[in-house]
């Protein structure tokens, strides 16, 4: 992305975000009414992690024209790899794993114009809702704004995000610190933003962040420091 929005201007934008558009705590109770109440018929979504896999998503939410999926950047956020999967997941999903390797993706809201994540803007219809909740348990959803990957100029729009919070009590997968990625699903992450475009999964690689918050994962992996 060869440029961004007015960063004074986001700013401004993100401070207004809490008056206009709330947060929705998993399980999203009120989410429903706010969409009708808004005259909405789907939730503007940013997935930020396997959701940008096409393949991935599709298994719980739609995926073909109606759901128009973009790429775009979105603000006020970082991404990190703190969320530890749940044992029964892991052995489910992908069998076994590295020791330590458990980590899928979480986002958390910063409220700073300068911190941006990409990702993919799906439109996910009401009917699509409940599979979502079955699939992204736990996470809450915030708002975010976001301008199109390939028109960083344009004017911001708002969309929602998941994020896991540091004091959520899940039992079972909590928010942990010291975890390491998992290694396929870093993989299935890296080729759905490999399938939009070199620049895309370079500034994925260079702004998603270790659960340290220092590391970058393109430092990890041993990638060129380029962005």
């Amino acid at each position: 992305m060869s440029q961004f929005p007015d960063e004074q201007v986001l700013q401004d934008q993100l401070a207004a975000l809490a008056t206009t558009h709330p947060s929705f705590p998993y399980p999203w109770n009120d989410l429903e009414s706010f969409l009708h109440e808004a005259q909405m018929d789907a939730l503007p979504l940013v997935g930020y992690g396997s959701l940008i896999n096409q393949a991935s998503a599709g298994r719980t939410i739609n995926t073909d024209e109606s759901a128009k999926r973009q790429a775009v950047a979105a603000y006020g956020a970082i991404r990190v790899f703190n969320y530890r999967m749940p044992e029964r997941f892991l052995h489910e999903r992908y069998g076994s794993t590295e020791e330590n390797k458990v980590a899928a993706l979480n986002c958390e809201a910063t409220g700073n114009a300068s911190d941006a994540f990409n990702g993919i803007l799906s439109h996910v219809a009401r009917q699509h809702l409940p599979a979502l909740r079955e699939r992204e348990k736990h996470y809450s959803l915030k708002p975010c704004l976001y301008t199109p990957w390939d028109a960083p100029s344009d004017s911001a729009e708002v969309a929602y995000f998941f994020e896991l919070l540091p004091n959520a009590a899940i039992p079972d997968h909590p928010y942990d610190p010291t975890v390491l990625p998992h290694s396929d699903y870093t993989d299935i992450c890296r080729t759905g933003a490999a399938a939009i475009s070199p620049d895309f999964l370079n500034f994925f690689d260079h702004t998603t962040l270790l659960a340290d918050k220092q590391t970058t994962l393109a430092s990890y992996l041993g990638l060129p420091n380029a962005q």
